[in-house]
């Protein structure tokens, strides 16, 4: 199965963050999440809501994923878990200057798969191997650069060496777009990014699949976040409400989901994420 990997949705998608003055921005860490300050562990849980006599109530938590960074945030652990067993652990290991240099990941404690990124005399990113455990290559990602367009090239390999996917996409910086054209065994797909930025600091992102729109997110300067998710007729199919909140280094630290089916209103608990952090203590 072919696997975008973070850093290429890192070029595409719109992250949230709680509104910060450039001089308030705390140092974020190296890696495509928006994680800032001095991190030492984070330790990711979930909780459902149940229908009780008519009232929303929180299930009891479950554990999703733990985190842990050295001091300089250039060793990153994450552990991810399901009903609560250990599903898989990677490894991300980056340079003092943020770069990424090597990701593993293991499942059930073996190799899984090896990630190298490759950079060229100006320390810009150029290419992206992704390795099986026998060695051969499972995916290939090359990046190009002009002006204010980047272009981002992949290809998914079999066992034998034949490609079985291709992705290229195209994003325009100064535009807030970008186009993909995804080639498999099951066709030809095109998707389109757009994020317009409004002047109070919040914005609209609008997702296309096949000339159609397929999803819309609208987010305010507070870090919540409206999705819309349409029909193929263009109706809609349903919304999902997400609201946070953040420490003071500016990090997630709850996230509540709320969904409407159709075009309703009327929004129910669906599920709400909490987020410990710890920070390495300052001398």
């Amino acid at each position: 199965m072919f696997r975008v990997p973070a850093l290429l949705l890192s070029l595409v998608v719109t992250a949230t963050l709680a509104p910060l003055s450039a001089q308030q921005t705390p140092k974020q860490r190296p890696g495509p999440f928006l994680i800032f300050g001095p991190v030492h562990t984070i330790r990711d849980e979930r909780a459902t809501f149940k229908n009780e006599h008519g009232n929303f109530v929180e299930a009891p938590r479950t554990l999703v994923q733990t985190w842990e960074y050295n001091e300089d945030g250039t060793r990153q652990d994450r552990t991810s878990y399901a009903e609560g067993n250990h599903v898989y652990r990677t490894l991300d290991t980056y340079d003092p200057d943020g770069r990424i240099l090597e990701t593993k990941t293991f499942r059930g404690g073996a190799l899984e798969s090896r990630v190298v990124s490759n950079y060229d005399d100006h320390k810009q990113l150029i290419e992206q191997l992704t390795y099986r455990p026998d060695g051969s290559i499972q995916d290939r990602l090359v990046f190009r650069r002009q002006g204010n367009q980047r272009e981002v090239e992949s290809w998914a390999y079999d066992i034998h060496g034949n490609v079985v996917a291709q992705i290229k996409t195209l994003n325009d910086l100064p535009a807030r777009r970008s186009q993909s054209i995804s080639i498999s065994p099951g066709g030809v797909s095109q998707t389109e990014s757009s994020v317009i930025d409004n002047p109070d600091g919040s914005w609209v992102r609008t997702e296309q699949s096949n000339g159609r729109v397929k999803r819309q997110v609208s987010a305010d300067v507070q870090g919540s976040e409206d999705w819309v998710l349409y029909n193929k007729d263009g109706t809609i199919k349903s919304k999902e409400r997400i609201q946070r909140e953040f420490d003071s280094h500016q990090n997630m630290i709850k996230e509540t989901h709320l969904t409407a089916t159709g075009d309703s209103a009327d929004f129910t608990p669906g599920y709400v994420a909490y987020r410990t952090i710890t920070y390495f203590e300052k001398d």
